[in-house]
């Protein structure tokens, strides 16, 4: 299985962004900055026009929009080094995001402009860029996958191993990741109501 985790011990994964910039001495002043969001905030609604991209130092986001009746629903959690927002890649009527804090977060943002410029110029960040994507995408695919072929108990037990990853918050507390996601998360996440959730959850533990 390609995954985020397992790909992080290839070298283009190995690139720290901030780290390559430093060593580059290429000046970012104004260009980047950081911030703490707290626990259930969110870092961005899917009505605010993004001009960042943003990076998890510390801490868990999630990433969803809104049905046509106005409620939330999820469809990604990311963790420590992901990268997400709108890279403006696409039409701005496809992106309609939110993003918001699973734990108390520490936020890396990136002016959107310095960003791109910095993908389309260096070939480091491009290829290293590129091939995030890359990942991205077929843990997409994967999960696209799993949820329209398994039964609910198994699409639970992949998740708890998809997202078994550990997450530190900003004051150093350690959560695994799949903990961090409610019944209605997980509903979200595979296609299933909070009580057929629940009634799975009781199989699992």
């Amino acid at each position: 299985m390609i995954n985020l985790r397992a790909a992080k011990s290839a070298n283009f994964l190995q690139f720290n962004l901030s780290d390559h910039l430093r060593e580059q001495n290429i000046a970012t002043q104004g260009k980047i900055t950081e911030l703490i969001v707290p626990k259930g905030n969110h870092i961005y609604t899917a009505c605010k026009k993004l001009n960042f991209a943003y990076e998890i130092v510390e801490g868990a986001v999630k990433l969803g929009s809104y049905t046509e009746s106005g409620q939330e629903y999820i469809y990604d959690v990311i963790g420590h080094n992901c990268f997400f927002g709108n890279f403006e890649y696409l039409n701005n009527d496809q992106f309609y995001e939110f993003s918001k804090a699973m734990v108390d977060s520490r936020i890396r943002v990136y002016d959107l402009a310095f960003f791109k410029e910095l993908i389309a110029k260096d070939k480091k960040v491009n290829e290293w860029f590129i091939g995030y994507l890359i990942i991205r995408w077929c843990n997409a695919e994967k999960k696209i996958k799993m949820a329209n072929e398994k039964g609910a108990l198994d699409k639970v037990l992949y998740l708890k191993e998809y997202f078994q990853e550990k997450v530190l918050d900003c004051s150093g507390q350690e959560y695994q990741l799949f903990d961090l996601l409610t019944k209605k998360d997980l509903g979200d996440l595979i296609g299933a109501t909070r009580q057929t959730i629940a009634n799975t959850l009781r199989k699992v533990y």
